[in-house]
């Protein structure tokens, strides 16, 4: 027999105000995450520079942070299973914070790498307990409403975050948007101190439900491998975004920097919509953003020629990937109630082994046009809307009051 939701377990016994005090520290250290695990994408010139190291050496941070997560998540949640959420939630937004300020302080590329492991580490352990943390401040039934006000710190990121740490950091240097970054991460923390409540201690789940056992778990595995795909195919296409707008869709270098604002935009209303949807039919909306998404490729692949065509497709890229992490943890909390925390672990190694992936096929589908990307990004986004499918007859019936 599962066992309740989180949000039946705690949200009953918090005031509103300690809900949206938690949710808005939540949503914030959701915003310094994101947008520190993004920096060295838009610093890739100057870091490269200042440490005399290859551009691909930089850029392999990303992928190597990505990987370190996928890696990583599930065992370190395993093995902090049991600890009092907020006093773990604390340490690993400690050890994050400390990773950023070790990245701003380097002088060389090796001790950046390990600055970016460190943050690595922390970033899986907290996007495995983030989602249930919501879910828990959340009334019964709204889960994925809260899951979704903290996920729009993830979007906020990408509209603010990175092009404002970006824009830092050729004022300051790439060392200062660090800075600035590791600041916002001790402030988050020290708000998390004084305002993230508490909520009820849950023991080690046992073996059944544990690591392994989470994976049993009907419908679980259909979410943890329609994750991997679906990222997959997102990053071949947005790891090299910019040159497919540019050489493909002849924009210039100005105006691909507007269309990823207009995307990062796009996923404000996307991140909200579906938290209004997402708790009254889960399995229809994830699979209607999954078609958004596919559609959105299709429109982007057959259009790029057409720059209005490209725009409108940019938009609903934008759209449908916001809403997509907010679908589907929403999803993986539903399926792995017994297990919320392995089964989040789980989630977030697919989405980060979908990251690391899709920038490693991105890279090795650069000898074809760059027009093919969208379509070559349909190959796992296609197979994966089917195995969502499959895994209707698993959601529980949802509970809105």
């Amino acid at each position: 027999m599962s066992a309740p939701p989180l949000a039946d377990q705690a949200g009953p016994h918090l005031t509103s105000r300690g809900r949206r005090a938690g949710l808005l520290v939540l949503a914030a250290t959701t915003f310094v995450v994101v947008t520190t695990e993004l920096l060295p994408v838009g610093l890739l010139t100057p870091i490269s520079d200042d440490l005399g190291v290859a551009r691909s050496r930089v850029g392999l941070l990303v992928t190597v942070y990505a990987l370190t997560v996928g890696l990583t998540a599930a065992p370190l949640t395993h093995w902090t299973a049991g600890r009092p959420r907020k006093r773990l939630y604390l340490a690993v937004s400690a050890v994050f914070s400390l990773g950023t300020v070790l990245s701003a302080a380097s002088e060389s590329y090796p001790v950046l790498a390990i600055g970016r492991f460190l943050c690595g580490t922390a970033h899986g352990v907290f996007w495995s307990i983030v989602a249930g943390y919501a879910a828990a401040l959340a009334p019964p039934g709204r889960s994925g409403r809260t899951t979704a006000a903290v996920f729009a710190g993830n979007s906020a990121a990408l509209v603010l975050g990175v092009p404002l740490g970006t824009v830092l950091g050729g004022v300051v240097g790439w060392r200062g948007a660090f800075c600035a970054a590791a600041a916002l991460g001790l402030g988050a923390l020290a708000a998390a101190q004084r305002l993230l409540p508490a909520i009820p201690h849950r023991p080690a789940p046992p073996r059944s439900t544990g690591l392994g056992g989470a994976l049993r778990l009907p419908g679980l595995p259909g979410m943890v491998t329609a994750t991997a795909l679906l990222v997959l195919g997102h990053f071949t296409v947005y790891t090299y975004v910019s040159p497919l707008l540019h050489d493909g869709a002849a924009f210039s270098e100005a105006a691909v920097g507007m269309l990823l604002a207009v995307y990062g935009l796009a996923g404000l209303p996307g991140t909200w919509l579906v938290g209004v949807l997402v708790d009254r039919r889960p399995h229809t909306v994830l699979l209607g953003t999954i078609a958004l998404m596919a559609g959105s490729l299709v429109l982007l692949g057959a259009g790029i020629r057409l720059q209005p065509l490209a725009v409108a497709a940019v938009a609903l890229w934008g759209v449908a990937f916001a809403a997509l992490p907010v679908t589907l943890q929403s999803g993986v909390l539903r399926l792995g109630a017994a297990a919320p925390d392995a089964a989040s672990s789980w989630y977030v190694s697919a989405f980060n082994v979908g990251i690391g992936g899709g920038a490693l096929a991105g890279g090795l589908l650069s000898t074809f046009p760059v027009g093919t990307l969208p379509w070559m990004a349909l190959i796992p986004v296609v197979p994966a809307f089917g195995v969502v499918w499959t895994t209707r007859a698993a959601f529980p019936h949802p509970r809105v009051r």
